[in-house]
């Protein structure tokens, strides 16, 4: 990756400041951005997005959020926009602009680097926030400088522009993502404006090419989901096989208190060999040593929970697994995908699951369920729905046992390993699903600092290393590579990772040893200070600034001044 020809070429611009004026920036009052910046990618960084724009762009005081809003009233969810004056450091040309930088979450990660890479680095056009011209009647005030609209088909025009993104953002490396014919090559969303597929979209990118940058941003910790009824059983079941203690209290949410479940097992269950809860089995060893299904009325009863619903459509008395395994292209699945399958670049490796049709009749016959939700979002709401027995998303369409309401699954999915599942320590509340431990390890970040717990990635932001067809593309570089950097610090993770102080640890983004701006990890791990030891670089490949690759087994970086040993 060229990226120091990039930076020099960036930084051989003049570092005059403009004299700046500070006050919030909107369309209505302030005209057109001087500057536009469009990305597009993965979801799971957004909050450090947030804070790394105003961080490293911004002069204080100057900045409005523009963002689309669900009908669930989650907002930026899809699409987020920051019209601001660049700040005094940026230098001549950017600061004293108005800027707007626009981050397009929608299609997750494989929209970071599918549009980029198209037409031989060209790119195609995708729907991007496009706040120019737009009165303020178009938008409602979620709170000071923060403005929402919902669209849809019916308004999209009005709202969304189709252009090429400048960037890309992605949880994982590229290259893990560009296979194609595999699971993980990125597919399509729809458009909104047309409901229709993108006609240009290439299926066979098979490199990362040369031409192209890729920036490191630090990394995120994923996370095993289970639905509440399963987090119980499997807690009754590792009492009975000595796994967990006995004063483990049923329902508890903390580190003492999670089940675990193995990365064979693992596997097995994302791979789609296990069909049926009924196949579980344990060795009761507060019983004689018996031998139990997970749906033995005894473990039931202990764990307060009812049968889930059976396999209905051939009258078979066996529980369907449920498995979510997000989209194609989506960096949660791809890192699942590599760290407990070792698809797709080992030969013959299992692929995930098939993901079972919608409909009543098909979701009836399978064994196991499996589903593909796009986003963080819609990995909770169903495993909402198939802890409830409810439909919200769509995706879980089979009737529940004795024809009443939907199904109730006993569901377990990839996921971003910072959600706050809304329980507490004693297990009240929540949003009907729970983190389990991988391997004995909790989805925490000083267990990924210790090397304990296996599933993480590194990101990256891609961008075009020259574009002579655009003008400002010497200045939108410079502003990327700054914000870049600060993305990847521990000082933006540690902010971002207020928000992800779970019940049984702080988990979220953090930043590598490898960056160049020498940052240590701790011992013990200070969670105010995120740094990880251990990477995935590639080693020995023809590139100028060597990025992370899930191909790769992680190992300590030379840099690391200790390790710590569990």
């Amino acid at each position: 990756m060229k990226v120091n020809k990039l930076k020099g070429f960036a930084m051989a611009l003049s570092l005059l400041a403009s004299s700046q004026i500070a006050y919030a920036l909107t369309p209505w009052n302030d005209g057109p951005p001087d500057i536009v910046i469009y990305t597009s990618g993965g979801a799971a960084q957004d909050r450090a997005i947030d804070l790394a724009v105003v961080s490293s762009l911004v002069e204080p005081g100057t900045d409005d959020w523009f963002s689309d809003r669900n009908a669930a009233g989650a907002v930026g969810g899809r699409w987020r926009a920051y019209y601001f004056i660049g700040k005094a450091t940026l230098g001549e040309g950017l600061a004293g602009r108005k800027i707007l930088f626009e981050k397009r979450s929608y299609g997750a990660a494989g929209y970071g680097v599918i549009p980029l890479l198209a037409n031989d680095g060209q790119g195609i056009p995708i729907e991007h926030l496009n706040i120019q011209g737009l009165p303020q009647s178009a938008w409602e005030s979620d709170g000071a400088k923060r403005w929402v609209a919902t669209i849809t088909g019916a308004n999209a025009e009005t709202y969304l522009v189709k252009v090429p993104s400048d960037a890309g953002f992605l949880g994982i490396d590229p290259d893990i993502l560009l296979k194609p014919g595999t699971e993980n090559y990125p597919e399509q969303v729809r458009e909104i404006i047309t409901g229709q597929f993108e006609p240009e979209w290439p299926t066979n990118i098979d490199r990362f090419p040369e031409t192209f940058a890729a920036l490191s941003s630090g990394g995120l910790v994923y996370g095993i989901a289970v639905t509440e009824d399963l987090y119980r059983v499997l807690q009754v079941a590792q009492k009975r096989t000595g796994q967990l203690p006995d004063d483990v209290i049923i329902g508890h949410y903390d580190d003492k208190s999670l089940p675990s479940l193995n990365r064979t097992f693992l596997a097995a269950l994302f791979a789609g060999k296990v069909s049926a809860w009924d196949k579980v089995k344990i060795v009761d060893k507060t019983d004689n040593n018996r031998v139990k299904s997970l749906l033995d009325p005894e473990i039931l009863a202990e764990a307060g929970v009812d049968t889930p619903t059976l396999e209905q459509a051939t009258g078979a008395q066996l529980t369907p697994v449920a498995i979510s395994r997000r989209n194609r292209g989506a960096a949660i699945g791809a890192v699942g995908h590599a760290k407990l399958l070792n698809y797709p670049h080992v030969r013959g490796s299992n692929p995930p699951a098939a993901v079972t049709p919608d409909g009543e009749l098909e979701e009836s016959l399978a064994l196991p369920v499996v589903k593909a939700p796009g986003g963080v979002r819609g990995t909770r709401d169903l495993l909402r729905d198939w802890q409830n027995g409810t439909n919200s998303t769509g995706w879980n369409n089979a009737s529940g046992s004795g024809g009443g309401g939907f199904a109730k699954r006993w569901g377990i999915a990839f996921q971003s390993g910072d959600v706050d599942a809304g329980a507490t320590v004693e297990g009240a509340g929540g949003e009907g699903w729970r983190y389990i431990k991988i391997d004995g390890y909790a989805p925490t970040l000083a267990n990924v600092a210790a090397g304990t717990y296996p599933y993480w990635a590194e990101g990256v932001v891609l961008g075009k290393i020259d574009k002579p067809w655009d003008p400002d593309w010497p200045l939108k570089a410079r502003a990327l590579i700054a914000f870049a950097e600060d993305l990847g610090s521990p000082t933006i993770a540690a902010a971002s990772n207020a928000n992800s102080n779970l019940t049984f640890g702080r988990s979220g983004i953090f930043a590598t040893t490898k960056d160049p701006r020498g940052f240590q990890s701790s011992i013990p791990f200070n969670d105010n200070n995120p740094v990880i030891p251990y990477t995935h670089l590639l080693i020995g490949v023809p590139q100028a600034f060597p990025y992370p690759s899930l191909e790769n087994l992680p190992v300590a970086d030379e840099n690391v001044a200790e390790l710590e040993l569990r």
